[in-house]
């Protein structure tokens, strides 16, 4: 063989290894926006595939070029970002409070770039980043109070992913939530350190389960998800998180289980990603902290789906009711982090 015809098929080998982790659209408009996932797909059912769905949408109704990157390990965050600069993505966006550091780091070395990152907020601003953050408390809120009003046992449960700011706020608001219809009933919380490890969750779901916990809530991307998974073919009513996990984690209905999911704590980080690359697009970007809630729809319960026969009239108005007042102001969480 010759040593050209070798040199193609090695460049193609080493292509081929690399492409599956990073995508997006190859477009004559170049990169105007680029994506780094936390650890995880874009497909995982929860956070990562909701901040890529807002980059899909971007790229198809503003007809922009898009790329994004798969996070492996932690400790590829920074690469990654890097890749994307190199790619002169006119604006990275950051999946996660866990790449806090990288965004910094990486604004301040490419001032003309502009960056965004979910989850996180600077103080003092960057000029150049914006911090995309959700009332998590008022969607936690709202789960633990379908929670309490669903639960038969007096007790509910609530697997966390690792113990940051916006899964504390979850649960937090989750337990507050709770409290808010049934003053006595027991919640039991678990932080899991890590967001990709559906088997613990399912674990520790079971075992609230075996405690009397007749309702779980999953609030941990993967780990939450195998959480709730696991809980709902065992019989138990379960709420899931970020996105409609009756869509993603239950299939559309076909999964075991998918009647038992009673709704999922909306954090429609989807929007946000969309609505800081269009103002990039028109040019409207701007610095500083953007908020989503539940006054502006950033936050929210999901469809009650297959299980919605179960769920009596008067607690359906009860969760209108709280979502209302959320959003004017005259029902809160009380929830504060430490």
């Amino acid at each position: 063989m010759r040593k050209s015809t070798i040199y193609t098929l090695v460049v193609m080998v080493i292509a081929a290894m690399i492409l599956p982790a990073c995508g997006g659209a190859a477009s004559t408009a170049g990169c105007k926006a680029g994506l780094v996932t936390d650890v995880g797909k874009v497909n995982d059912g929860t956070f990562n595939q909701y901040a890529f769905e807002g980059l899909k949408k971007a790229e198809k109704d503003l007809g922009i070029g898009t790329k994004y990157i798969e996070t492996q390990a932690q400790t590829d965050y920074g690469k990654n970002i890097q890749a994307l600069v190199d790619q002169k993505c006119e604006i990275v966006v950051a999946v996660g409070f866990m790449m806090g550091d990288a965004i910094k780091e990486a604004a301040a070395k490419y001032p003309e770039t502009k960056f965004a990152i979910v989850d996180f907020a600077y103080d003092p601003a960057i000029a150049n980043v914006r911090g995309l953050v959700f009332s998590e408390d008022q969607a936690g809120y709202m789960a633990g109070a379908l929670a309490a009003s669903m639960s038969k046992s007096g007790t509910i449960a609530a697997v966390g992913g690792m113990e940051i700011p916006p899964v504390q706020k979850f649960l937090k608001g989750y337990e507050a939530g709770a409290k808010s219809i049934k003053s006595d009933i027991a919640v039991k919380t678990v932080y899991i350190d890590s967001f990709t490890d559906r088997a613990r969750g399912a674990e520790a779901a079971k075992s609230f389960m075996a405690e009397g916990a007749d309702v779980i809530f999953g609030a941990g991307g993967q780990t939450g998800s195998g959480g709730i998974a696991a809980a709902a073919e065992a019989g138990a009513f379960v709420i899931g998180v970020d996105q409609d996990e009756y869509v993603t984690t239950f299939q559309n209905g076909a999964a075991p289980g998918a009647d038992m999911i009673i709704s999922s704590a909306m954090k429609r980080v989807d929007q946000a990603v969309f609505l800081t690359i269009k103002d990039v697009v028109d040019g409207k970007f701007t610095n500083g902290v953007a908020v989503y809630n539940a006054a502006n729809g950033g936050i929210g319960l999901a469809a009650y789906n297959k299980a919605d026969a179960s769920i009596p009239a008067e607690v359906k108005t009860k969760m209108e009711e709280i979502l209302k007042g959320l959003s004017d102001g005259s029902v809160t969480t009380g929830v504060t982090l430490n």
